[in-house]
């Protein structure tokens, strides 16, 4: 279960994914999260990152591996991802 500090890093990430058009810097904020040890956040932060648009691959796509294999209940997430990602590109 979230609590309410985490519920609002999910909220947050989403308005970025959505949102922010400064894609660097929302890439950098969504690599950080990935280190979170809360799997909601890592999972908030993965599909953010596949709504950005323009990437950094080189970075992107190891980070995403890394996260799959922290987290491997994520794994469909992060395939949403890169199919995004893919679609973008």
């Amino acid at each position: 279960m979230l609590n309410q500090t985490d519920t609002h890093v999910v909220a947050a990430l989403s308005a970025i994914g959505l949102n922010e058009r400064d894609h660097l810097w929302a890439q950098r904020a969504c690599l950080v999260l990935f280190e979170s040890q809360n799997e909601s956040i890592v999972a908030c932060a993965v599909n953010a990152l596949g709504q950005l648009g323009e990437l950094d691959r080189n970075t992107v796509l190891p980070a995403l591996t890394r996260v799959k294999n922290r987290f491997p209940s994520l794994e469909t997430t992060v395939a949403r991802t890169l199919g995004e990602i893919a679609r973008v590109a």
